[in-house]
């Protein structure tokens, strides 16, 4: 399974199938981040999803799928 693929798993029950599919592809082609990321990219694609979130699940919540997501390309 592709990162962008299990990224939407974890923000699909709080956006909706379609949408976390759409973000979660599109963030990783604009960070270039794929299962060889390296730190600085999973770093940068953390903080812009986190800031993406807040408003729709509030900061605690954001920062949460955040790092949930970061730790998704860890090997």
């Amino acid at each position: 399974m592709s990162l962008p693929t299990r990224i939407a798993a974890v923000l699909a029950p709080h956006l909706g199938a379609q949408s976390a599919d759409v973000v979660s592809r599109h963030i990783c082609a604009k960070f270039g981040v794929d299962e060889t990321a390296n730190a600085l990219q999973m770093e940068q694609l953390t903080e812009f999803l986190r800031r993406g979130l807040v408003a729709y699940v509030g900061d605690e919540k954001a920062r949460e799928l955040a790092a949930q997501c970061a730790t998704l390309a860890a090997p």
